[in-house]
């Protein structure tokens, strides 16, 4: 079987996207599969050996023809059995020329959520990366697969967790990872804050902190790279998003063995017990209880919802659930 990745972010860009499809191009491969990747150059610096890269310069438009052209050019000279479009840019455009390929089985990922998704009929499968993206899609040909991780033996974090814990969050700072509500919540929270990511709300963010005399409890980590050995230092995991289509750093905390405690968002509010859900539109006083818990207890009450990450949310598992659906889309 040959399969092109195609992706039409920009080269900064460096976003959960951009994460899985390095990841599952190369999980792919190391299944058998003859993979070809098309995407800005940047994107493709992680790729095994063994895929063959497609450089694309995605800076111009969706509706630009010389797009169009090299596309068309790359399928019309390769015949894939399937083509997989990740996300909704790349998913508009080889939505227009899925006519032209009638043996092609034509798949597409969606990682967040949309006033608009692309068209059904132009596509054998698409594939939301959470149920309540798939809820929202609607479509009768959507399927569910869950990013994956490649894990590391873990040990258990020790059954007496510190009196004043530190809670670690991570994300992209901007609006909707929801640090602002976060920091204005932990002015009620015993132990510290952690936050990993960098973005443009950065110095707003420290502003927040030392305005709220914060500053000797909460900091702004900036980027991390390794954030798994980051949280093997912090007691318990925060999301704060206000939406999402998928937390890596949910699915990151649980494979880690860490206690987790999440806003009502994809993929916290699909495995966590209710408690440990922060309703839509908390009061800080709200929030700030959700994280005044009894670690060990939390710990405990999510075994399950760990037992299931390690079952689901793989590299192995997302592979292999690929795959699946590559295979049903060529029998049809």
């Amino acid at each position: 079987m040959n399969v092109l990745l195609f992706m039409a972010s920009p080269g900064n860009a460096k976003g959960g996207m951009e994460k899985h499809f390095s990841e599952l191009a190369n999980g792919l491969a190391r299944c058998g599969i003859d993979v070809f990747c098309m995407a800005a150059p940047e994107h493709l610096q992680r790729l095994d050996a063994s895929i063959t890269q497609l450089p694309l310069h995605p800076r111009s438009s969706r509706n630009s023809p010389k797009t169009y052209f090299q596309i068309f050019r790359i399928l019309r000279a390769h015949r894939f059995n399937v083509v997989h479009a990740q996300g909704s840019k790349a998913a508009q455009i080889i939505q227009r020329i899925t006519p032209l390929f009638r043996k092609t089985a034509f798949v597409t990922t969606i990682h967040n959520f949309k006033n608009r998704y692309p068209k059904p009929q132009r596509f054998d499968r698409l594939i939301a990366v959470s149920k309540a993206l798939a809820q929202d899609i609607g479509y009768s040909n959507v399927s569910v697969v869950y990013n994956g991780l490649e894990t590391h033996p873990t040990t258990a974090p020790a059954t007496v967790f510190a009196h004043s814990p530190t809670w670690l969050s991570v994300g992209r700072l901007v609006p909707a990872k929801g640090f602002d509500n976060l920091i204005e919540a932990f002015q009620y929270v015993k132990g510290s804050l952690l936050i990993a990511g960098s973005g443009p709300e950065f110095n707003e963010l420290n502003q927040q902190i030392r305005h709220l005399n914060l500053d000797q409890r909460v900091r702004l980590l900036g980027h991390i790279d390794d954030i798994p050995e980051l949280m093997k230092s912090t007691d318990a995991v925060i999301i704060a998003s206000r939406r999402e289509g998928f937390s890596y750093a949910f699915a990151e905390a649980l494979l880690a063995n860490k206690p987790v405690v999440a806003t009502d968002v994809p993929i916290a509010n699909e495995f966590l017990p209710e408690d440990y859900i922060i309703p839509a539109g908390a009061s800080r006083e709200e929030f700030a209880r959700h994280l005044n818990i009894n670690l060990e207890s939390a710990y405990v009450a999510q075994t399950a919802a760990r037992k299931r990450a390690r079952a689901e949310l793989t590299l192995e598992a997302m592979t292999q659930n690929t795959i699946t659906i590559y295979r049903a889309c060529l029998e049809r």
